[in-house]
């Protein structure tokens, strides 16, 4: 929606999607297929004629490029079917994602402007097409966003601080 302020970028993109709750036991207490009108790094909008409550915890099984990936999410909000604006659905945010699923993610999460870097990078050398796919790109550029947000790229010490120094203190000089 709009007017929200969102942590993480969305991408709007339709996936295949099963949602799922399973019991105590393992087994399935309810299943549905629907699929996603966005993707951000932390969570999903699934379009749907259902709606569960808010709150309410799932499994949500994305259908990726040749990999399927399944995250742990919560409902975080809703779009009733009578909404005048906006697609019936929910918003899912996901809650456990381990590191292999995180990297998938990563890699997978591509803005148009991370296509057009790309784009722009392997037409000055053309040779990193080869050994620089945008599936690694976005890796890359996923993470260096979220490392200029966590406040570590503020923590650096000050330039001359990282400059090489000689042997016996002094200051290399150039």
């Amino acid at each position: 929606m709009p007017d929200e302020i969102r942590r993480y970028e969305r991408i709007e993109i339709e996936l295949p999607c099963r949602l799922f709750v399973l019991d105590e036991g393992g087994g399935m207490r309810f299943e549905a297929f629907t699929s996603t009108r966005n993707l951000g790094l932390g969570g999903i909008f699934v379009e749907s004629s259902f709606l569960l409550r808010q709150g309410l915890e799932l499994q949500a099984e994305l259908s990726l490029p040749g990999k399927q990936l399944t995250v742990r999410a919560k409902v975080s909000h809703s779009v009733p079917l009578d909404h005048r604006e906006w697609p019936s659905g929910m918003g899912l945010e996901f809650l456990g994602v381990d590191a292999h699923g995180r990297e998938t993610l990563l890699r997978f999460f591509t803005p148009e402007r991370y296509r057009a870097f790309y784009a722009s990078l392997t037409d000055e050398l053309p040779h990193l097409k080869r050994e620089l796919p945008l599936t690694d790109i976005s890796l890359i550029l996923n993470l260096w966003e979220e490392w200029k947000t966590s406040g570590e790229a503020t923590a650096l010490p000050p330039p001359a601080a990282l400059a090489p120094r000689r042997r016996g203190g002094g200051r290399a000089r150039r």
